[in-house]
Protein backbone atom coordinates (compact mmCIF):
# COMPACT_ATOMS: atom_id res chain seq x y z
CA UNK A 1 0.00 0.00 0.00
CA UNK A 2 1.18 3.50 -0.84
CA UNK A 3 0.59 6.45 1.50
CA UNK A 4 0.28 10.21 1.04
CA UNK A 5 0.02 13.27 3.20
CA UNK A 6 -3.52 14.65 3.08
CA UNK A 7 -2.69 18.11 1.81
CA UNK A 8 -1.49 20.55 4.44
CA UNK A 9 -3.09 18.60 7.31
CA UNK A 10 0.00 16.49 7.88
CA UNK A 11 -2.22 13.41 8.21
CA UNK A 12 -0.84 10.31 6.49
CA UNK A 13 -3.49 8.36 4.55
CA UNK A 14 -3.50 5.28 2.36
CA UNK A 15 -3.94 6.16 -1.31
CA UNK A 16 -6.67 3.52 -1.40
CA UNK A 17 -9.24 4.60 1.17
CA UNK A 18 -12.51 3.09 2.35
CA UNK A 19 -15.82 4.74 1.52
CA UNK A 20 -18.51 4.00 4.09
CA UNK A 21 -21.50 4.16 1.77
CA UNK A 22 -21.21 0.42 1.20
CA UNK A 23 -21.30 -0.60 4.84
CA UNK A 24 -24.18 1.84 5.25
CA UNK A 25 -26.02 -0.13 2.53
CA UNK A 26 -26.18 2.84 0.17
CA UNK A 27 -24.68 0.66 -2.60
CA UNK A 28 -26.72 -2.52 -2.05
CA UNK A 29 -27.48 -4.81 0.86
CA UNK A 30 -24.95 -6.23 3.30
CA UNK A 31 -24.96 -7.52 6.87
CA UNK A 32 -23.36 -5.96 9.92
CA UNK A 33 -21.06 -8.98 10.22
CA UNK A 34 -19.92 -8.59 6.61
CA UNK A 35 -19.56 -4.82 7.01
CA UNK A 36 -17.32 -5.26 10.05
CA UNK A 37 -15.38 -7.98 8.25
CA UNK A 38 -14.78 -5.68 5.30
CA UNK A 39 -13.24 -3.05 7.58
CA UNK A 40 -11.02 -5.65 9.23
CA UNK A 41 -9.87 -6.97 5.84
CA UNK A 42 -9.12 -3.45 4.64
CA UNK A 43 -7.02 -2.83 7.74
CA UNK A 44 -5.08 -6.05 7.14
CA UNK A 45 -4.33 -4.86 3.61
CA UNK A 46 -2.99 -1.48 4.73
CA UNK A 47 -6.00 0.80 4.32
CA UNK A 48 -5.87 3.58 6.93
CA UNK A 49 -8.41 6.18 5.76
CA UNK A 50 -12.13 5.64 6.41
CA UNK A 51 -14.83 8.06 5.27
CA UNK A 52 -18.38 7.77 6.61
CA UNK A 53 -21.44 9.97 7.18
CA UNK A 54 -24.61 9.92 9.30
CA UNK A 55 -26.61 9.78 6.09
CA UNK A 56 -25.08 6.46 5.04
CA UNK A 57 -27.83 4.10 6.11
CA UNK A 58 -29.18 6.42 8.81
CA UNK A 59 -26.07 5.91 10.93
CA UNK A 60 -25.42 2.26 9.99
CA UNK A 61 -22.04 3.02 8.41
CA UNK A 62 -20.79 4.89 11.48
CA UNK A 63 -22.08 2.15 13.78
CA UNK A 64 -20.40 -0.61 11.77
CA UNK A 65 -17.12 1.29 11.56
CA UNK A 66 -17.20 2.03 15.29
CA UNK A 67 -17.71 -1.63 16.15
CA UNK A 68 -15.05 -2.73 13.67
CA UNK A 69 -12.39 -0.38 15.05
CA UNK A 70 -13.10 -0.64 18.77
CA UNK A 71 -10.66 -3.47 19.51
CA UNK A 72 -8.12 -2.75 16.78
CA UNK A 73 -4.71 -1.25 17.33
CA UNK A 74 -3.90 -0.11 13.79
CA UNK A 75 -3.54 3.67 13.35
CA UNK A 76 -6.47 5.00 11.33
CA UNK A 77 -7.76 8.31 10.02
CA UNK A 78 -11.54 8.70 10.31
CA UNK A 79 -13.66 11.32 8.55
CA UNK A 80 -17.38 11.92 8.89
CA UNK A 81 -19.83 14.61 7.88
CA UNK A 82 -22.72 16.84 8.89
CA UNK A 83 -25.67 17.52 6.60
CA UNK A 84 -27.68 20.52 7.80
CA UNK A 85 -31.42 20.62 7.16
CA UNK A 86 -33.16 23.81 6.10
CA UNK A 87 -35.09 23.89 9.38
CA UNK A 88 -31.81 23.88 11.35
CA UNK A 89 -30.36 27.05 9.86
CA UNK A 90 -31.63 29.21 12.72
CA UNK A 91 -29.33 27.28 15.08
CA UNK A 92 -26.43 26.06 12.99
CA UNK A 93 -24.04 25.73 15.93
CA UNK A 94 -26.49 23.60 17.88
CA UNK A 95 -27.34 21.43 14.89
CA UNK A 96 -23.68 20.77 14.07
CA UNK A 97 -22.92 19.99 17.72
CA UNK A 98 -25.81 17.53 17.97
CA UNK A 99 -24.86 15.80 14.73
CA UNK A 100 -21.21 15.46 15.72
CA UNK A 101 -22.04 14.13 19.17
CA UNK A 102 -24.37 11.51 17.68
CA UNK A 103 -21.69 10.50 15.15
CA UNK A 104 -19.07 10.13 17.87
CA UNK A 105 -21.39 7.90 19.90
CA UNK A 106 -21.94 5.65 16.89
CA UNK A 107 -18.23 5.67 16.03
CA UNK A 108 -17.27 4.97 19.67
CA UNK A 109 -14.66 7.73 19.48
CA UNK A 110 -13.95 10.95 21.31
CA UNK A 111 -13.07 12.75 18.09
CA UNK A 112 -12.67 12.40 14.33
CA UNK A 113 -9.81 13.55 12.16
CA UNK A 114 -11.83 15.36 9.50
CA UNK A 115 -15.37 16.75 9.57
CA UNK A 116 -16.90 17.53 6.17
CA UNK A 117 -19.87 19.68 5.21
CA UNK A 118 -22.22 17.24 3.44
CA UNK A 119 -24.62 19.77 1.88
CA UNK A 120 -24.72 20.85 -1.74
CA UNK A 121 -23.67 24.42 -2.50
CA UNK A 122 -25.82 26.73 -4.62
CA UNK A 123 -25.85 30.44 -5.40
CA UNK A 124 -28.69 31.00 -2.95
CA UNK A 125 -29.56 28.89 0.07
CA UNK A 126 -32.31 26.35 -0.62
CA UNK A 127 -32.20 26.37 -4.43
CA UNK A 128 -32.19 22.60 -4.08
CA UNK A 129 -33.11 20.66 -0.96
CA UNK A 130 -30.98 21.71 2.02
CA UNK A 131 -28.41 23.49 -0.14
CA UNK A 132 -26.14 26.15 1.33
CA UNK A 133 -24.80 29.40 -0.10
CA UNK A 134 -21.23 30.67 0.09
CA UNK A 135 -22.40 33.09 2.77
CA UNK A 136 -23.60 30.11 4.82
CA UNK A 137 -20.41 28.11 4.32
CA UNK A 138 -18.14 31.04 5.17
CA UNK A 139 -20.39 32.39 7.95
CA UNK A 140 -22.43 30.38 10.46
CA UNK A 141 -21.38 26.95 9.17
CA UNK A 142 -17.68 27.80 9.33
CA UNK A 143 -18.16 29.29 12.81
CA UNK A 144 -19.86 26.10 13.98
CA UNK A 145 -17.14 23.88 12.53
CA UNK A 146 -14.42 26.02 14.13
CA UNK A 147 -16.19 25.58 17.47
CA UNK A 148 -16.08 21.81 17.00
CA UNK A 149 -12.36 22.11 16.29
CA UNK A 150 -11.76 24.14 19.42
CA UNK A 151 -13.63 21.55 21.47
CA UNK A 152 -11.22 18.87 20.22
CA UNK A 153 -13.89 16.82 18.46
CA UNK A 154 -12.32 17.21 15.03
CA UNK A 155 -8.80 18.04 13.92
CA UNK A 156 -9.63 19.38 10.45
CA UNK A 157 -12.65 20.53 8.47
CA UNK A 158 -13.59 20.03 4.85
CA UNK A 159 -16.11 20.28 2.02
CA UNK A 160 -18.06 17.82 -0.09
CA UNK A 161 -17.97 19.01 -3.70
CA UNK A 162 -20.57 17.19 -5.77
CA UNK A 163 -23.40 18.52 -7.91
CA UNK A 164 -22.61 22.08 -6.85
CA UNK A 165 -22.87 25.57 -8.34
CA UNK A 166 -19.34 25.99 -9.64
CA UNK A 167 -18.79 29.73 -8.89
CA UNK A 168 -20.11 29.20 -5.35
CA UNK A 169 -17.83 26.23 -4.71
CA UNK A 170 -14.89 28.08 -6.23
CA UNK A 171 -15.47 31.03 -3.90
CA UNK A 172 -15.61 28.75 -0.85
CA UNK A 173 -12.45 26.87 -1.81
CA UNK A 174 -10.56 30.08 -2.61
CA UNK A 175 -11.32 31.36 0.89
CA UNK A 176 -8.84 28.71 2.07
CA UNK A 177 -10.85 28.27 5.27
CA UNK A 178 -11.36 24.53 4.81
CA UNK A 179 -8.62 21.91 4.90
CA UNK A 180 -9.92 19.15 2.61
CA UNK A 181 -12.32 18.59 -0.25
CA UNK A 182 -14.20 15.54 -1.49
CA UNK A 183 -13.89 15.66 -5.30
CA UNK A 184 -16.09 13.76 -7.80
CA UNK A 185 -13.73 12.13 -10.31
CA UNK A 186 -13.96 8.91 -12.32
CA UNK A 187 -13.52 7.31 -15.73
CA UNK A 188 -16.76 8.89 -16.97
CA UNK A 189 -16.35 12.43 -15.62
CA UNK A 190 -12.97 14.18 -15.42
CA UNK A 191 -14.30 17.69 -14.88
CA UNK A 192 -12.97 18.06 -11.34
CA UNK A 193 -9.55 17.98 -13.03
CA UNK A 194 -10.09 19.52 -16.46
CA UNK A 195 -12.71 21.42 -18.45
CA UNK A 196 -15.51 19.34 -19.98
CA UNK A 197 -15.30 18.35 -23.65
CA UNK A 198 -16.83 21.02 -25.93
CA UNK A 199 -20.46 20.42 -26.82
CA UNK A 200 -20.86 17.46 -24.44
CA UNK A 201 -23.69 17.44 -21.89
CA UNK A 202 -21.84 16.54 -18.71
CA UNK A 203 -22.00 18.00 -15.22
CA UNK A 204 -19.05 20.35 -14.72
CA UNK A 205 -17.35 19.86 -11.36
CA UNK A 206 -15.44 23.08 -11.89
CA UNK A 207 -11.82 21.89 -12.02
CA UNK A 208 -11.66 22.00 -8.22
CA UNK A 209 -8.78 19.53 -7.95
CA UNK A 210 -6.05 21.84 -9.35
CA UNK A 211 -7.64 24.78 -7.50
CA UNK A 212 -7.57 22.94 -4.16
CA UNK A 213 -4.13 21.48 -4.86
CA UNK A 214 -2.74 24.97 -5.34
CA UNK A 215 -3.98 25.85 -1.84
CA UNK A 216 -2.49 22.63 -0.40
CA UNK A 217 -5.90 21.30 0.57
CA UNK A 218 -6.23 17.57 1.04
CA UNK A 219 -8.02 16.03 -1.96
CA UNK A 220 -10.20 12.95 -1.48
CA UNK A 221 -11.55 11.29 -4.60
CA UNK A 222 -15.20 10.20 -4.44
CA UNK A 223 -17.57 8.34 -6.77
CA UNK A 224 -14.63 6.52 -8.35
CA UNK A 225 -17.07 3.79 -9.40
CA UNK A 226 -19.88 6.14 -10.51
CA UNK A 227 -22.46 4.86 -8.02
CA UNK A 228 -21.90 1.29 -9.22
CA UNK A 229 -21.86 1.89 -12.97
CA UNK A 230 -18.12 1.15 -13.01
CA UNK A 231 -18.41 -2.23 -11.31
CA UNK A 232 -19.48 -5.72 -12.28
CA UNK A 233 -23.13 -4.71 -11.99
CA UNK A 234 -25.29 -2.16 -10.21
CA UNK A 235 -26.41 -4.24 -7.25
CA UNK A 236 -29.61 -2.39 -6.42
CA UNK A 237 -32.67 -1.19 -8.36
CA UNK A 238 -31.96 1.97 -10.35
CA UNK A 239 -34.57 4.63 -9.51
CA UNK A 240 -36.57 5.67 -12.60
CA UNK A 241 -35.56 9.30 -12.04
CA UNK A 242 -31.82 8.53 -11.89
CA UNK A 243 -31.00 9.35 -15.48
CA UNK A 244 -27.31 9.97 -14.66
CA UNK A 245 -26.79 6.42 -13.39
CA UNK A 246 -28.57 4.97 -16.43
CA UNK A 247 -26.38 7.07 -18.72
CA UNK A 248 -23.24 6.04 -16.81
CA UNK A 249 -24.14 2.35 -17.06
CA UNK A 250 -24.51 2.74 -20.83
CA UNK A 251 -21.18 4.56 -21.10
CA UNK A 252 -19.41 2.03 -18.89
CA UNK A 253 -20.51 -0.77 -21.20
CA UNK A 254 -18.10 0.65 -23.80
CA UNK A 255 -15.01 0.31 -21.58
CA UNK A 256 -14.34 -3.39 -22.00
CA UNK A 257 -11.09 -2.61 -23.86
CA UNK A 258 -9.59 -1.56 -20.51
CA UNK A 259 -9.77 -5.15 -19.23
CA UNK A 260 -6.38 -6.39 -20.28
CA UNK A 261 -3.25 -7.62 -18.54
CA UNK A 262 -3.41 -7.14 -14.78
CA UNK A 263 -6.73 -5.31 -14.97
CA UNK A 264 -9.42 -8.00 -14.99
CA UNK A 265 -12.56 -6.11 -13.93
CA UNK A 266 -14.17 -2.77 -14.60
CA UNK A 267 -13.99 -2.06 -10.87
CA UNK A 268 -10.21 -2.46 -10.99
CA UNK A 269 -9.99 -0.22 -14.05
CA UNK A 270 -11.99 2.47 -12.26
CA UNK A 271 -9.77 2.34 -9.20
CA UNK A 272 -6.54 2.33 -11.19
CA UNK A 273 -7.74 5.34 -13.19
CA UNK A 274 -8.32 7.30 -9.98
CA UNK A 275 -4.95 6.24 -8.55
CA UNK A 276 -3.22 7.47 -11.70
CA UNK A 277 -4.23 11.02 -10.78
CA UNK A 278 -1.40 12.01 -8.45
CA UNK A 279 -3.21 15.20 -7.41
CA UNK A 280 -5.69 13.05 -5.47
CA UNK A 281 -4.33 12.11 -2.06
CA UNK A 282 -6.73 9.24 -1.39
CA UNK A 283 -9.75 7.73 -3.14
CA UNK A 284 -12.67 6.27 -1.18
CA UNK A 285 -14.70 3.73 -3.19
CA UNK A 286 -17.76 2.37 -1.44
CA UNK A 287 -17.04 -1.04 0.10
CA UNK A 288 -19.61 -3.39 1.63
CA UNK A 289 -17.93 -6.80 1.92
CA UNK A 290 -14.59 -8.55 2.25
CA UNK A 291 -14.20 -9.37 -1.43
CA UNK A 292 -14.70 -5.72 -2.41
CA UNK A 293 -12.17 -4.66 0.23
CA UNK A 294 -9.64 -7.10 -1.21
CA UNK A 295 -10.26 -5.98 -4.77
CA UNK A 296 -9.92 -2.25 -4.16
CA UNK A 297 -6.92 -2.58 -1.83
CA UNK A 298 -5.16 -4.76 -4.38
CA UNK A 299 -5.49 -2.07 -7.04
CA UNK A 300 -2.60 -0.22 -5.44
CA UNK A 301 -0.32 -2.99 -6.71
CA UNK A 302 -1.60 -2.94 -10.29
CA UNK A 303 0.18 -1.16 -13.10
CA UNK A 304 -1.28 1.89 -14.87
CA UNK A 305 -3.69 1.77 -17.76
CA UNK A 306 -1.55 1.47 -20.94
CA UNK A 307 -1.08 4.66 -22.96
CA UNK A 308 -2.76 3.13 -26.02
CA UNK A 309 -5.87 2.44 -23.96
CA UNK A 310 -5.77 5.94 -22.49
CA UNK A 311 -5.76 7.38 -26.01
CA UNK A 312 -8.88 5.42 -26.90
CA UNK A 313 -10.48 6.40 -23.59
CA UNK A 314 -9.71 10.05 -24.33
CA UNK A 315 -11.36 9.77 -27.74
CA UNK A 316 -14.48 8.20 -26.24
CA UNK A 317 -14.62 10.80 -23.49
CA UNK A 318 -14.29 13.70 -25.93
CA UNK A 319 -17.39 12.54 -27.78
CA UNK A 320 -19.37 11.79 -24.64
CA UNK A 321 -19.09 8.01 -25.09
CA UNK A 322 -21.47 8.24 -28.05
CA UNK A 323 -21.12 5.90 -31.03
Amino acid sequence: MEYNELGRTGLTVSRVGFGGGGIGQVWGATTEEEAIGSVHRALELGVTFFDVAPGYGDGKAEEALGKALQDRSEPVIVATKVRLRADEMDDVAGAVQRSVDASLRRLRRDSVDVLHVHNRFTQQRGEVQDSLSAEDALGPVLDAYRAIQRSGKTRFIGLSAMDHHVPTMTRIIESNEYDTVLAYYNLLNWTAQEKPPPGIDIFDNGQIIPLAKGLRMGIIGIRSHAAGALSRAVDRPIPPADSLLRQDVASAAKLGFLLEGEIKTLSQAAMVFSLMNRDIDTTVPGVKNRSEAEEIAGCGDLGPIPSSHLEWLQELYQRGFSD
